[in-house]
């Protein structure tokens, strides 16, 4: 359930990253990206810090085969912050 709503509605996402490329995808190394992303699951686990979320996702950067599918790397960053099994 709490990828889910990770996962729910991108548009905002979509709209900006379609843009530069592939909205589908997700870099672990833009800036913007990774605020966007850290902003989404605080939403969902504000007990979260902000800087346990970004070193979960420069970790999945490493390990998830780049490009980064968006699925794939979301539940891979809340599987590192322990929030889903």
């Amino acid at each position: 359930m709490s990828m889910k709503l990770v996962l729910e509605d991108w548009s905002d996402y979509d709209d900006r990253k379609k843009r530069i490329q592939d909205a589908h995808f997700f870099s672990g190394t833009e800036k913007w990206e990774v605020d966007y992303l850290t902003t989404r699951i605080r939403r969902i686990y504000p007990f979260l810090h902000a800087l346990a979320i970004a070193d979960a996702i420069t970790q999945c950067s490493k390990s998830v085969k780049a490009p980064h599918p968006r699925q794939p790397f979301v539940e891979c960053v809340l599987k590192r912050l322990g929030v889903i099994a």
